[in-house]
């Protein structure tokens, strides 16, 4: 289904086979792990390389000490297992990707530090802001040697990593291993948060609650299959993927305020019905317009959707089996709500997101 979905939203390339890819990646670029079920730590044989901790041997003189960086790095995870129980925390959030992404992000980051800090003999505010620079360019380097693999799977893999340790850096800064230590507690709530953290550490802006409804009648016999939320991160990529370069609506993302995306399945047919919300009408507005786009041009009228803006809020349908999407939009509109109150800096109350006037739809009629 992910690969499927991925496809129809446009993160990933038509035909993906998303496991296998998944699989090709990781074996690719992973040097070692550790397995949280068995309480084992597993280092790849035979590599002939460390993955994308070639980047990172740079810092040290000798191979033996990225190995053994490599090794600290994963003691580190089975330490966050041991005293945060990170395994469980993920189960609870596996159904959500972008929270999924940030947690993850914490501990990769956390990790990461931990590696670098044991072959130092601790960390100074210098040594962080060179680690953090090093691996800021890693998605860049990634992608000059690697271009066939897709975006949707590379990106969130190195952000782990590259915005991960910049995200715990910043709260090592703010004091210490104890700081970065309560980030387990509270963990951050998105990706956005990783790439803004004053939206985790000063002005705290957790994604809004989105509850979708209203679409029981329309897509009676119809099953949900998946119940997931992008993300700005993921968002990123789509743009990037469809869009020029310079395309404004990539600044609409910093404005992201929360989305959820819901999948049902009839045969083999596939429905997503998807609200994002925004800090503002504008980049609403700016990005429904600019996604609408990419949506005409992705797979054609093997593809109909509809995607309306009104106010703050995004509302996308993309079917391959109802034929009044104009119907289930306006049901979708009247009975499902944004809960903003934990969201800041929007206005604190829960609405319903249809409740301001519409702007004119952007539509590809189903076939």
């Amino acid at each position: 289904i992910g690969g499927l979905t991925g496809a129809m939203t446009g993160l990933f390339p038509p035909g993906i086979d998303l496991k296998g890819e998944s699989l090709k990646l990781l074996r690719s670029q992973i040097a070692g792990f550790y397995e949280p079920r068995e309480k084992q730590m597993v280092l790849v044989e035979d590599k002939g390389g460390f993955g994308f901790w070639n980047g990172a041997a740079q810092f040290v003189s000798h191979r033996d000490l990225a190995g053994e960086m490599l090794l600290a790095h994963e003691l580190t995870h089975a330490l966050q297992d041991q005293a945060f129980g990170v395994d469980a925390m993920l189960k609870k959030v596996k159904d959500n990707d972008d929270r999924s992404l940030a947690l993850k992000s914490v501990a990769e980051g956390d990790a990461t530090l931990a590696g670098f800090a044991y072959i130092a003999g601790g960390l100074t505010d210098a040594s962080v802001d060179a680690v953090v620079s090093k691996l800021a360019n890693l998605p860049e380097a990634f992608k000059a040697e690697s271009a066939d693999v897709p975006e949707g799977l590379s990106t969130p893999l190195l952000f782990q990593y590259s915005a991960g340790t910049r995200f715990v850096g910043e709260a090592w800064r703010r004091g210490g291993w104890a700081k970065v230590n309560t980030l387990y507690a509270n963990p951050p709530a998105s990706t956005q948060q990783i790439m803004q953290p004053e939206l985790y550490f000063d002005h705290p802006s957790p994604p809004a609650r989105i509850k979708i409804a209203g679409y029981a009648d329309i897509l009676k016999g119809w099953e949900q299959v998946d119940d997931d939320t992008y993300g700005e991160l993921l968002l990123n990529v789509i743009l990037k993927r469809n869009l020029p370069a310079n395309a404004p609506a990539l600044g609409t993302l910093p404005k992201w305020a929360g989305d959820r995306i819901l999948t049902f399945e009839k045969g083999k047919a596939l429905t997503l019905l998807w609200i994002i919300a925004f800090r503002n009408a504008a980049s609403a507005s700016q990005f429904a317009g600019a996604y609408a786009g990419i949506l005409d041009r992705l797979r054609g009228e093997n593809n109909p959707h509809r995607v309306e803006a009104r106010s703050a809020t995004v509302l996308i349908v993309i079917s391959q089996g109802p034929g009044n999407l104009s119907e289930l939009a306006s049901d979708l509109w009247k009975s499902s709500t944004v809960d903003l109150s934990a969201s800041a800096p929007v206005t604190s109350r829960t609405t319903a997101v249809g409740t301001a006037s519409p702007r004119p739809p952007t539509a590809h009629p189903p076939s």
